[in-house]
């Protein structure tokens, strides 16, 4: 420990201590991998097309037919949930139109973009984790996981091009993009170990506009979701393992003037939050129920005193 705190002011060795170079991955590939959602993207990318050659990683297959064909229960499952979603609050209301491309308009001040992510990075790892428990290589299971839902994703995307002559609806490059790397994180966590210390999460909080009955669903709202990356740094710090930072993500003032005519005139935000977060898997309990309540319950935020830093400074004592 002592020596890792030494080492703060050497920044590549910081790096190769939470990213772990994996064999076979030139430094420049690594440096490009750090420079925020991009450079991430692009690896994942580049793992796809590539991955067979320079990761020759032996691994036991144990899967029989059988259990492959129960594990893809679980995807026909996520897509049929997917679609009933989507066709309740949207496309059961809309006329159908040509194919068009949407403009990405900031309508949700782009929350929706973290739900795509955020929902596409549980959708991977459950899949990913189906096929494991099915007897299937972690390799082969992962860009399973990957694969299936970027392309559950990329078919919703044509779906809500064909409905509603509304710029909110449309093929979005950005809702693609939310879902490539929410699919990729699995992927990325995978070849890249310390990546693993990312952890996605989400929080409902009912907003004035969803009480006013704005919204069908608390899905359509994207006010009432509070979406937060949590960072399990405790190994570079003197912090208890369970104990995390975390940056969270949300929207204010959305228009809905027929429900809530006091926001006339008001400046849609969106908000953001920094704090401590609670990692539970950083708690020493042993046993195989403690290990699966913890990887259920580390996407779920549970709340806790954080600091909005943005559009304003404020403390709340529970988000």
């Amino acid at each position: 420990m002592q020596r890792i705190k030494n080492d703060v002011r050497n920044p590549l060795r910081i790096y190769n201590k939470l990213f772990l170079k994996p064999q076979g991955i030139p430094q420049s590939l690594i440096r490009f991998a750090n420079f925020g959602s991009f450079g991430m993207t692009g690896i994942s990318i580049f793992l796809f097309a590539f991955h067979t050659s320079l990761f020759a990683q032996e691994e036991k297959d144990s899967s029989t037919t059988l259990s492959i064909a129960a594990a893809t229960v679980v995807p026909a499952g996520i897509a049929s949930a997917i679609y009933i979603l989507n066709y309740e609050a949207f496309w059961k209301y809309a006329t159908q139109v040509p194919f068009y491309i949407s403009n990405d308009p900031p309508y949700a001040m782009h929350i929706d973009k973290f739900a795509h992510g955020y929902l596409s990075a549980v959708s991977s790892t459950i899949i990913r984790d189906g096929y494991l428990l099915a007897g299937m290589k972690e390799k082969t299971a992962t860009w399973l996981g990957a694969g299936i839902t970027f392309g559950l994703g990329l078919l919703i995307e044509a779906e809500d091009a064909r409905h509603g002559n509304d710029p909110q609806y449309g093929f979005s490059p950005g809702d693609a993009f939310g879902d490539l790397v929410g699919s990729a994180l699995p992927v990325l966590q995978y070849y890249f170990p310390g990546v693993r210390r990312l952890q996605p999460k989400i929080f409902l909080w009912q907003s004035d506009a969803y009480k006013a009955g704005a919204y069908k669903t608390i899905a359509d709202d994207y006010e009432s979701q509070y979406f937060w990356l949590s960072f399990d740094f405790h190994d570079f710090t003197s912090t208890p393992a369970w104990l995390n930072f975390t940056v969270g993500f949300s929207a204010e003032n959305l228009q809905q003037v027929r429900f809530l005519p006091f926001r006339a005139n008001t400046t849609p935000y969106t908000d953001v939050f920094i704090g401590p977060d609670i990692n539970l898997k950083g708690i020493p309990f042993e046993g195989s129920f403690w290990k699966t309540f913890t990887d259920i319950m580390s996407w779920i935020r549970i709340p806790f005193p954080s600091l909005q830093v943005y559009p304003r400074v404020k403390f709340w004592w529970l988000r």
